[in-house]
Order: structure tokens, then sequence, then C-alpha cells
């Protein structure tokens, strides 16, 4: 299914078409599992997190407005629920997310670092592959498939389109 199928059934579903409920959860089902396990690490944790975001996403369905991508949103509903979940980790102390020698006074920088590499991962996982592809040639010294001023516009176009997914999915429109 492409974006627009499913923002058209999240629309559906948002003016309270609850026909469209199934489609939703089973097209958004897997991605938002997926997700969640690349942001958590652990298909426990995962699996609680999906379940939590689905269950926003279809209860809260009529808060969407159509006017943005479906799954973006969904995303930034799944993020919050695992951010929320490591945050419950962290003050249960039950997963020592950090290495004893990053624990004192450095471990919020370190949390803080870890969050926003998330975020990063999140925001690069809206780009194309084109424009991945670019950034990995800009940033992690990888063979470009293109060059020169070619490369340039690509990585310019790029930055762009990060900025804007980063600001869709975290809320600084």
């Amino acid at each position: 299914m492409d974006g627009g199928e499913l923002d058209a059934l999240m629309a559906r579903l948002a003016d309270g078409d609850r026909s469209a409920f199934s489609s939703v959860f089973k097209h958004l089902w897997g991605p938002v599992l997926r997700f969640c396990t690349s942001m958590l690490k652990n298909e426990a944790d995962a699996a609680d997190a999906a379940q939590q975001a689905m269950q926003k996403i279809l209860e809260r369905a009529s808060d969407y407005d159509p006017h943005r991508r479906a799954m973006t949103w969904a995303f930034a509903i799944a993020a919050w629920e695992c951010r929320t979940l490591q945050r419950r980790h962290f003050r249960r102390k039950e997963v020592p997310d950090v290495e004893p020698e990053v624990a004192g006074a450095h471990a919020e920088e370190a949390f803080v670092q870890r969050d926003l590499e998330q975020a990063a991962v999140a925001a690069l996982g809206e780009l194309s592959d084109m424009d991945r592809d670019a950034l990995a040639a800009t940033f992690w010294d990888e063979a470009p498939a293109v060059g020169g001023s070619t490369l340039r516009k690509r990585r310019e176009r790029a930055l762009d389109r990060l900025r804007g997914a980063f600001r869709r999915l975290y809320g600084l429109d």
C-alpha cells in the first residue's frame, strides 16, 4: 500500500468511518512494530510500545490531520511511546542503559545523546534512498554515486528534507 492509500484510510477513520479500522491496523502494525524494535533493540519492549502506540493511534484517530502523512503521524506516536517506555525503565532502574564508566555526572548527557541519535534515525527513515545515499557519502565517507556539483545539490536538498522530517516528527513546525 502506498502512503496515499493509508492517508485516505486514516482520513476516513478520522471522519468516523469505523469500517476503515481493521485496514488501518493491518497496514500500520508491521511498520510500527519494526520502528519500535529499531528504537528499543528489545523485542518484548518493542511489542509493548507498538501495542500502546497502536492503541493511541486508533483511539485518537479523530485527532488525525488529513494534511499530514498518516505514517509520519503514527511513527511520531510510536516514538513517543518508545521514549516513554525507556524513561519508565530508567526511573525504575530496570535496564542498565548506561555503561558503568558513563554513570555519574555524564549519565544524563549519555541519555540525551542516545535520544538525539534515535530521533535522527527516525528522521532519516523518512528520507528517500537517494537522500540517504547523499548524506552517507557526505558524512560517513562512503563512495558517492555522483560527484561534484550534483552531490552538493543532492546533499543540500537531502539536508532540507531531513530538517523538515525532523520538524514534522517532533512538532517543531
